[in-house]
């Protein structure tokens, strides 16, 4: 009896692992991005990539495609062409035109979440010009895909990028009182990919762009900063008026609170940074704990003042990709969307307060 049971679960292994369709992977094209272009009101071009495995073991990049008018069908006619089936479970990116990005990407997302063979976390990114000209180069040797979707979270881990995936887009999208926000990619006169800034999108549609060189402050009010880098214009240099003074600060972490006062008129809401680093570089001729004051003045300046102007410029637009409608809203009872954008989110009396701290210093060049 005692070997009865194994041996009737060994049965039962067999005969199911004979019902499941095998599939060899050097006989499927894994697509590991695809990117989705605007045509004209009623038709897309959606373009795959996929690796193709050589002989030699290196890895080429195989692109298909086509034009239709949903995504699905553009999925059906690519894989009318391929001469071995097309699987999506390996998808890391999908990239989105900027003049389609423009007029509503939530199709895109919605066929996304509703393909189970598609991750959550898969990167949704907007280019600059055609996306199908970004994911039509040749980056890397592991494959496109692989390399884009290496490039965002090499950018959310040590860099200026909040932390997005198509997961979060979605629940930043279905919520009230919270806009969404995207990366944005550039293919360069060099044939190389590069991160130009953050998109902001009022509903599904982009509306701005937050440049590079303001993505610093932007994370900090949205997202934590683990380990990242901020360079610090100090101004001239007293005794070299021809040459500036910087501090490269980093190893920086990052956390931030927003509070509200919903009893005030206008509503006040207070954004609060809190800021450790260290100086790893001083183009100074000295650097003390005078120094080092300064330092943490000056960056205590620029994040309040660019944090502060950030988010006036939401405020214009209408839109809210910190949240803060996401607090209200959990401290109103009968908390009403319309009001709170058309009436008091504009008129909010919005303060950004930052504390910085450097805990070391570094080299003096």
């Amino acid at each position: 009896m005692k070997y009865a049971i194994p041996l009737v679960l060994c049965t039962i292994c067999l005969v199911l692992s004979g019902c499941v369709e095998k599939e060899i992977l050097d006989d499927l094209y894994l697509e590991t991005g695809k990117a989705y272009d605007y045509v004209s009101e009623n038709k897309i071009r959606g373009t795959a990539v996929f690796p193709i495995y050589m002989p030699d073991k290196t890895i080429e990049n195989g692109f298909l495609s086509e034009e239709a008018s949903s995504t699905q069908e553009v999925i059906e006619k690519i894989e009318r062409r391929a001469q071995q089936p097309l699987v999506r479970g390996a998808l890391d990116v999908v990239l989105i035109g900027e003049k389609l990005s423009e007029k509503g990407i939530i199709d895109i997302a919605d066929s996304l979440q509703r393909d189970a063979s598609v991750g959550a976390r898969v990167f949704l990114i907007i280019t600059e010009g055609e996306a199908g000209e970004v994911i039509q180069g040749n980056y890397g040797n592991r494959g496109n895909g692989i390399y884009l979707s290496n490039l965002i979270q090499h950018n959310i881990n040590k860099r200026e990028l909040p932390e997005t995936n198509l997961h979060m887009f979605l629940y930043d999208y279905y919520q009230k009182g919270q806009s969404s926000y995207l990366p944005i990619v550039k293919k360069t006169d060099d044939g190389n990919v590069k991160i130009t800034g953050i998109a902001l999108l009022s509903y599904d549609q982009v509306v701005g762009k937050i440049p590079d060189e303001e993505m610093f402050f932007f994370k900090i009010m949205v997202d934590r900063m683990a380990e990242g880098s901020h360079v610090v214009k100090m101004g001239k240099n007293p005794k070299k008026p021809q040459k500036n003074v910087e501090a490269s600060v980093t190893s920086l972490y990052s956390k931030h609170k927003i509070t509200i006062d919903r009893q005030s008129s206008p509503v006040n809401v207070g954004i609060e940074v809190t800021i450790d680093g260290i100086i790893k570089e001083y183009t100074g001729e000295l650097l003390g704990s005078k120094q080092m004051a300064a330092v943490e003045a000056q960056m205590k300046k620029d994040i309040e003042e660019k944090c502060l102007a950030l988010v006036k410029s939401f405020q214009e637009k209408g839109i809210d990709p910190l949240g803060i409608g996401q607090y209200q809203k959990h401290g109103v009872r009968g908390f009403d969307i319309k009001e709170w954008k058309k009436d008091i989110y504009p008129k909010a009396d919005i303060k950004v307060k930052a504390k910085v701290k450097i805990l070391e210093a570094g080299t003096v060049e």
